[in-house]
């Protein structure tokens, strides 16, 4: 694995050499393929249906036409108002998921991503994923699968000097010993000690909790389970208040926050809208540092809280390192954070320094070295340069 000199030429971005400089923090991996990747794959591969996860055919959507996928994906967002939204959501993940047949598929579409997210003006990328998800497809172990994850995120910064890290994740529904989980006894445990393998000192592996529901699954359920990973330095994000409807959040509560926090030792909090309900669980966060990965397209499309009533704003004033992401770019539209700062910025009234200060506060949260940091402070102040 290469080591982390700190050194090296910033991604070329757009041609104009004025994108907008940002860092992302919570992308979905799958759910961040560009539908001409969908596309490249699917003709490689053969695959000439869409199909749902549950193995339904989607009529009059054809895999290998770009065109033809992003019309299917804008049905999927405009539907979520509708009584079976989030089913036909989950579904949805079928068709990147079809295509990813081969360990040398997860390896190319990480390196693919993390280029063209650069290109958009992502100093910094962080994909998440489940190793256990890609095996629907793929004949590997786990092992061999995560191994080929963090291969992608290798070959981008040696081949193109485009910096990112790789998050492992778990389902928490998935993750203890149970009905309906792996053979092993659930996935958090051997999640955590692929984490550990992976994870090096000069080239960072994060840990991820995620799934639904969040209340049957408390953080503290998982402090051994996820062990060796603490153990080994892994550094930790949690899925938590994202699933608290606004305004009262109680699907949700904010006390799950302070425990992935307290518990855990959690440094990141994945979506958080439910702080909105607790100045304590805030002040909990920002006391002991962890940052907050805000996702306001993915939560109003999903009918958690409103654009307009996100409590961004309430994190940026209160000082929270609180940053900006897509999540599930391919399912609610935009693909750069850039056009989710752009969709979310006339509600909230942001302006271009609020832009700036969540792309500072990632590069401070990022899941990377001391040597990679720096680098990343030089690049956006080498773009704010450009720019001006």
């Amino acid at each position: 694995m290469p080591a982390d000199s700190g050194t090296g030429s910033g991604p070329a971005g757009r041609a104009d050499g004025r994108a907008r400089p940002t860092v992302e923090l919570h992308r979905h991996f799958e759910a961040g393929l560009r539908p001409d990747t969908i596309a490249r794959l699917a003709q490689r591969h053969g695959v000439t249906e869409v199909r749902t996860r549950k193995g339904v055919v989607v009529p009059r959507a054809d895999p290998q036409d770009p065109a033809s996928i992003r019309q299917y994906y804008r049905g999927i967002a405009e539907g979520f108002g509708r009584p079976d939204g989030f089913s036909r959501f989950a579904d949805s993940f079928g068709l990147p998921l079809s295509v990813l047949r081969s360990i040398e598929d997860l390896e190319e579409a990480v390196f693919d991503q993390l280029v063209a997210c650069a290109a958009g003006g992502s100093l910094h990328t962080e994909l998440r994923g489940s190793p256990y998800t890609y095996q629907e497809q793929i004949a590997a172990s786990v092992e061999e699968i995560a191994a080929a994850l963090v291969r992608g995120v290798d070959r981008a910064w040696t081949e193109r000097a485009v910096s990112g890290t790789f998050v492992l994740a778990f389902s928490r529904q998935k993750g203890l010993p149970g009905p309906g989980v792996v053979p092993e006894g659930g996935q958090a445990r051997r999640i955590a000690e692929l984490a550990a393998r992976l994870h090096q000192d000069d080239r960072p592996v994060g840990l991820d909790i995620a799934g639904f529901p969040e209340v049957p699954y408390p953080p503290s359920r998982f402090a051994d389970a996820i062990g060796p990973a603490r153990e080994a330095g892994v550094p930790l994000t949690v899925h938590s208040g994202e699933q608290g409807r606004w305004p009262d959040f109680a699907d949700a509560p904010p006390s799950l926050i302070v425990e992935a926090v307290e518990c855990l030792g959690a440094r990141r909090i994945g979506h958080g809208t439910s702080l909105a309900a607790s100045q304590t669980a805030r002040d909990c966060v920002r006391d002991h540092g962890v940052a907050v990965e805000c996702c306001p397209v993915s939560n109003a499309l999903m009918g958690f809280v409103p654009v307009a009533a996100h409590p961004l704003p309430i994190f940026l004033e209160e000082g929270l390192l609180v940053s900006l992401s897509t999540d599930d770019p391919l399912m609610f539209g935009p693909f750069t954070v850039a056009e989710a700062f752009d969709a979310i910025a006339g509600p909230l009234r942001l302006d271009s320094s609020a832009l700036l200060t969540l792309t500072r506060n990632g590069i401070e949260s990022a899941f990377v070295t001391d040597a990679r940091r720096t680098l990343l402070r030089e690049r956006l102040a080498n773009q704010i340069r450009i720019n001006h």
